[in-house]
C-alpha cells in the first residue's frame, strides 16, 4: 500500500511539472516565432542564387515557414523568409535559380547558420521583417518573447 501510495505522489508530481514547464513556455498565449533570434547587431546583405525552396513548419505550428537555401560566394546559407499563407497573399514567390540579394540577422539554429531577412531583392523587393525584427505580417504584440 506504501508502494502505491508513494507511486501515485510522483506521478501527481511529475503531471504538475510538465503542466508548470508547458504553461510557462509562451507568457500570455503569445507564440514563439524565429524572430526571437532577431539580432539588430548581425544585420547583413547576401546575394546569391536560389538553390532550393522549402516549407518547414512555424513556431506556431499553424502555418508553413517559406526558406530558400541560397548559394553564395561563401557557400550556402539557409534564408528564413515568413509564412506561406503571408507569402501567398503578397504573391511573394522564389524558385531556383533566382537571383537575390537579401538583407537580415545572421542567426544560428542548433548549429547551422540561417539568415532572417528583413528584406529580399530579386526582380522585385520583398519587406519581411522592419529593422527591429518585428515580422510585417505580425498582428499586436503576437510576434516575439523577450
Amino acid at each position: 500500500m506504501k508502494k502505491l501510495s508513494a507511486l501515485i505522489l510522483v506521478t501527481l508530481g511529475l503531471l504538475t511539472i510538465l503542466f508548470i514547464v508547458s504553461a510557462s513556455g509562451a507568457p500570455g498565449g503569445r507564440r514563439i516565432h524565429y524572430s526571437t533570434l532577431f539580432n539588430s547587431k548581425t544585420v547583413s546583405t547576401i546575394s546569391g542564387e536560389v538553390v532550393r525552396v522549402e516549407q518547414v513548419p512555424s513556431g506556431n505550428g499553424q502555418d508553413l515557414c517559406v526558406q530558400g537555401v541560397l548559394k553564395t560566394a561563401k557557400g550556402q546559407i539557409t534564408v528564413v523568409l515568413g509564412p506561406k499563407s503571408y507569402m501567398a497573399k503578397q504573391g511573394l514567390t522564389l524558385t531556383p535559380k533566382d537571383r537575390l540579394t537579401v538583407t537580415g540577422s545572421s542567426i544560428s539554429i542548433m548549429g547551422k547558420p540561417f539568415l532572417l531577412a528583413t528584406e529580399v531583392k530579386g526582380d522585385r523587393t520583398m519587406k519581411l521583417r522592419e529593422a527591429s525584427g518585428r515580422p510585417v505580417w505580425a498582428v499586436g504584440d503576437d510576434w516575439h518573447i523577450r
